[in-house]
């Protein structure tokens, strides 16, 4: 290894441990290195592999309690019982139209440690809501975005996920509030 690429590592390494808050706690995230997720944040997910990798995410940490909401049902959960998540830590819910309501009541519960909808909010107001929600209740919203990731700073941890080579990701992290901000494709 170069001198550069050692260099490299250190300001990372550095760089990490001043950006991280030593308050939040933090989960492994499937193929993001020494990356991770900090709980009581709001994540966008954008890309066509982005549930595939949310499978592998829960399936990593089977002790959380999940409340998933969608539209109309999209996700099989015999798939996700496929991939290693466990079925019975999560909640599936089809809330059709009005995400609001039932997504601040499932944050403030207190009850949920992950929380998955579509990402269909444009208003600051209530991505800032779900974010103190989120950071009150300690929990992680995941939105999963269409095409275009999202302008608003309530937004801690942005990642477009690909298919990458060998059953492996390409992850790009777009915005990173808490830990590195580098570009990270494994």
């Amino acid at each position: 290894m170069s001198v550069a690429e050692k260099l490299g590592n250190l300001r990372l390494i550095l760089g990490h441990q001043l950006i991280a808050n030593p308050d939040k706690q933090y989960l492994a995230a499937p193929q993001l290195g020494t990356s991770t997720v900090a709980q009581g944040s709001v994540v966008e997910l954008l890309g066509n592999y982005k549930v595939e990798w949310l499978s592998h995410f829960l399936a990593l940490h089977p002790d959380l309690k999940v409340f998933w909401a969608e539209r109309s049902p999209s996700i099989l959960p015999t798939a996700l019982h496929q991939r290693g998540v466990q079925l019975s830590q999560i909640t599936f819910a089809i809330l059709g139209q009005d995400f609001v309501q039932p997504l601040r009541r499932a944050l403030q519960s207190q009850v949920f440690s992950v929380v998955i909808a579509p990402q269909l909010f444009s208003e600051i107001k209530i991505l800032q809501a779900f974010q103190l929600f989120a950071e009150k209740s300690n929990c992680i919203l995941f939105l999963l975005g269409q095409e275009q990731a999202s302008s608003a700073w309530p937004i801690s941890l942005q990642m477009q996920i690909e298919k990458g080579e060998e059953q492996k990701f390409e992850i790009s992290v777009l915005r990173q509030r808490y830990g590195k901000t580098q570009d990270k494709s494994v």
